[in-house]
């Protein structure tokens, strides 16, 4: 995972723990002001910047609009190879997902049958970081215990996503790097495609293909 300045950091930490209360019930439609809050004891100058800067971090953007074609329901068919060599295996889902926090991430849970009477439950976020400039999410599910960290851009001309993506891998005994795309057909159709190094070799195949359609 990617490790942010420690300036950043210790805005975004150190602000946040002073002003959460304020910062949530701020429209986010308003300019911060940097202001003491009603109540607050009188803030420093410094104090004053670190609540300017993280107040303003944290109103979702234009950036964060372009998020919301992925709310609502959605069916999926995922492709997956094992090994470079291998045959794809295939499988059905429902996912769906909603905003949360005014706007700020997008929650997805995604439920189906990776194996023949075998549950596959998986859980994302998605959002976007206003400090790093970057398009994010996180990945979780329950054939695993450990976590996956994306982060990227997007291309408005290619209605694509591109990230890089960072998780422990068992066979490699190291953590790995991995890129994935996320190509949007038009606002009801979208595929993500996943490729990562391969132990052995260390060369990328092709790990995953998944095909979204809005549920009707």
């Amino acid at each position: 995972m990617n490790v942010r300045s420690m300036l950043i950091g210790a805005v975004l930490v150190v602000g946040t723990a002073v002003i959460t209360s304020q910062v949530i019930s701020q429209n986010t439609k308003d300019k911060p002001t940097g202001a003491t809050p009603p109540g607050m004891p009188e803030l420093t100058p410094d104090e004053k910047q670190v609540m300017d800067v993280c107040m303003t971090l944290g109103i979702p953007g234009e950036n964060h609009k372009l998020l919301n074609n992925h709310v609502g329901k959605w069916n999926g068919t995922m492709k997956w190879w094992m090994t470079p060599e291998s045959k794809a295996m295939e499988s059905k889902f429902a996912s769906d997902a909603k905003w949360i926090y005014d706007g700020r991430y997008i929650q997805q849970t995604v439920e189906g049958e990776m194996m023949p009477g075998e549950t596959f439950q998986g859980q994302s976020f998605i959002g976007y970081d206003n400090a790093e400039k970057k398009f994010w999410s996180t990945w979780m599910d329950n054939m695993s215990t450990g976590f996956m960290i994306s982060k990227g851009t997007f291309d408005a001309a290619q209605k694509s996503f591109a990230f890089t993506s960072n998780m422990y891998c068992p066979l490699a005994k190291k953590e790995v790097t991995s890129r994935m795309t996320e190509k949007w057909t038009d606002n009801d159709h979208f595929t993500v495609e996943m490729y990562g190094p391969w132990y052995k070799t260390g060369k990328d195949y092709k790990m995953m293909e998944i095909t979204y359609a809005r549920a009707k």
